[in-house]
This record gives C-alpha cells, sequence and structure tokens, in this order.
C-alpha cells in the first residue's frame, strides 16, 4: 500500500467551495465511515448540516470516504463485535477510493484541518481521486505553512481562529503560527 495524504485549514466557505468544485469535475459519492447499521450516502458533502464544523475539538471530526458514483463501497465486519448488523466503513477494503476527515471551526474560536488521504494511491482510481481533490484544494489555497495548505478565507481570519493542529486541550505551542 502506498499512502499520500496532505491538510488544509479552511473555513466552511472555504470548504464549500472546494468541494462544489471538486463535485462539478467528477460524478462521486461520499460514505460516512464508522461503526454503524446503515450506509449513510450523499453526493453532495456540502449538504451535511455538519459540514465545516468541527464538534469534538480534535482532529477526529467528521470522516467521509469517497467513491465514484459507480462504486458501491465494501463493508467489513469485526469479529469482536457480537451484533450481526454492525459494520465498519473504511478504506481498508475500498480500493478504490479516498478518505476526507472533514475539520472546521470548532466553538467559533478554533480551526482544525481538514486531512485528505489514501492509503491505495498505487490504485489508479483512488491516486486520481486523491490527486483531483488535492487540485479543488489548490485553487482555494492563499498558502502553505509547514506543510499545511491555507485556505484563502482562513488566511483572512487568521487573527480570529487558533489554528489548530492536535486538539484544543492540546498547548497552543502546537498550534500553527500563521505569518
Amino acid at each position: 500500500m502506498a499512502t499520500k495524504s496532505f491538510r488544509i485549514f479552511a473555513t466552511k466557505e472555504d470548504l464549500f467551495s472546494i468541494f462544489s468544485d471538486f463535485q462539478q469535475n467528477v460524478k462521486i459519492h461520499y460514505f460516512k465511515c464508522g461503526r454503524m447499521y446503515d450506509l449513510i450516502e450523499t453526493s453532495d458533502i456540502t449538504k451535511d448540516s455538519l459540514f465545516g464544523i468541527n464538534q469534538k475539538g480534535n482532529l477526529l471530526n467528521s470522516q467521509w470516504l469517497v467513491c465514484y458514483s459507480d462504486t458501491i463501497p465494501l463493508k467489513r465486519k469485526n469479529n469482536m463485535c457480537l451484533d450481526n448488523n454492525i459494520f465498519f466503513l473504511d478504506q481498508e477494503v475500498n480500493e478504490s477510493s479516498a478518505v476526507i476527515n472533514i475539520g472546521g471551526i470548532y466553538e467559533d474560536k478554533t480551526l482544525f484541518p481538514t486531512e485528505i488521504s489514501t492509503i491505495w494511491y498505487e490504485k489508479s482510481e483512488s491516486k486520481e481521486l486523491y490527486t483531483m481533490l488535492k487540485k479543488s484544494c489548490k485553487k482555494y489555497t492563499a498558502c502553505t505553512q509547514h506543510g499545511y495548505l491555507i485556505g484563502k478565507n482562513a488566511l483572512l481570519c487568521k487573527e480570529k481562529y487558533r489554528f489548530c493542529t492536535i486538539s484544543i486541550d492540546s498547548p497552543r505551542i502546537y498550534d500553527l503560527k500563521l505569518k
């Protein structure tokens, strides 16, 4: 497996521009990742009620599997789980996909990065999805600092938000300091 990932600090407005651009260029759909009973699917992630909002105050927020519209993701069963109706959805068994962990604004004072990644970069469809997502992000990026892309609106709000790289409880010394 070849892994690739990048992170972008982006406000809800930045994320809306990025994903609207991405969704115009390719027919895809998103599936909520994690442990569940039913697949949660959308073709427009910007319509999710919590889009661009970080509820947990850390990097793990709202993770989505991105697939081409003709792909139905494979579910995996965890033998440790006794309930046979519960399955897990992630990238492990879905070789033609990318993963988006949507960051965003936490309590109107902190900004967490959105991470886009794939563990299947050597697979052409995964590489293509990842590359198209990165191109859409770069269209709405103002600059790059310490390996993080910075969205245009996020840069304008650099005095308003704490750019948190780990968790709301982590010391501010670990935050990204914008120049």
